[in-house]
């Protein structure tokens, strides 16, 4: 019996190895995120049912994720896939170099990115965020801890699931560029749920892109879990409470060319004139739009050259680690 059983498991096992390693690094991703989001989430509910006077979850989440983080970087049987797991999670810590370099990446993507989020409904026809879960009744150590979870949550599971499980396999197997096209990709689908439409893609790849580099570079998905968490923190108040109004404002606009242009060229002109410097100092509808445009090139750019510090830096610390490998 015990024979048979081995038997059939040798073939299951051969028959996953014969997969593709695009499906293999999907299945095992969406696996991996759905445990997390799932088990996760379980505090949050709970304290908003059982004892909403005292903030619980956050504590409580805190301790699932790192069991969560620690589980799936290599820690805890089976003794088989440890090795794997802790490839996948990128289960390490960037050096003083790395981090001192990645700073300044994290800082300006996260402006860039929150930039770009306010910008695209004045660009595209963006849907307004729809949240679901309603907070405004409770106390606010309450409704603090459970932004702080939220947060948490999905910075932790989606680097792990995202960045991790699905983009390193497909790192080794096709290279960085198709890995965060595809992560980029299947990170805006995950958000189909969640009243996302096509027109958020370039914001959920662009975000998927820019964290998938950042772990790329820096070996290790701790800066990315830190951007993710920071940026969600920003945006959150706009989505759950509608403030500060003129980020709500930015976030439920509607495209400037709307009922005004109807050809590509038309658009693009009608958006270019909205976006002109000469609205920074005039009281307009377009002071904020043409405002934040600008920053989110100004960001952009600087992310670029941060990056191109943080490549050149992991480059170096790279190949000085395995130099001291070589000579032990």
């Amino acid at each position: 019996m015990q024979k048979s059983r081995l038997t059939i498991w040798s073939r299951i096992v051969a028959g996953w190895n014969r997969l593709p390693v695009i499906v293999r690094a999907i299945v095992l991703g969406w696996v991996v995120l759905t445990i997390g989001s799932t088990v996760t989430f379980l505090p949050l509910l709970g304290n908003l049912k059982f004892h909403a006077e005292i903030p619980w979850a956050f504590p409580v989440t805190v301790v699932i994720l790192l069991l969560y983080w620690a589980y799936f970087s290599g820690w805890g049987p089976p003794v088989a896939t440890r090795d794997a797991r802790k490839n996948f999670a990128r289960a390490t810590w960037p050096s003083a170099r790395v981090w001192l370099a990645a700073i300044p990446v994290m800082l300006f993507g996260m402006i860039a990115l929150v930039a770009l989020r306010l910008v695209l409904p004045s660009v595209l026809p963006v849907r307004a965020p729809s949240v679901s879960i309603p907070l405004a009744s409770y106390p606010v150590a309450t409704v603090i801890g459970a932004l702080l979870s939220i947060a948490v949550i999905a910075a932790v599971t989606e680097e792990i699931s995202f960045r991790g499980y699905i983009q390193r396999p497909l790192e080794q197997a096709y290279g960085i560029v198709p890995a965060v096209l595809v992560v980029g990709f299947l990170f805006w689908a995950a958000h189909l749920d969640h009243g996302i439409t096509v027109t958020h893609l370039p914001f959920h790849m662009s975000a998927s892109i820019a964290l998938g580099l950042l772990a790329y570079f820096t070996r290790s998905l701790v800066p990315a879990m830190i951007a993710h968490g920071v940026g969600d923190i920003l945006l959150q108040p706009a989505y759950l409470f509608r403030h500060p109004e003129f980020v709500w404002k930015a976030l439920s606009a509607r495209p400037v060319w709307e009922g005004v242009s109807t050809t590509l060229p038309e658009r693009l002109f009608a958006t270019g004139r909205a976006i002109s410097p000469r609205h920074w100092l005039m009281s307009d509808p377009f002071q904020g739009l043409a405002i934040t445009a600008w920053i989110l090139l100004l960001s952009s750019a600087l992310t670029i050259l941060a990056f191109r510090n943080l490549i050149h830096i992991s480059a170096s610390s790279h190949g000085n680690a395995k130099e001291r490998e070589q000579a032990i």
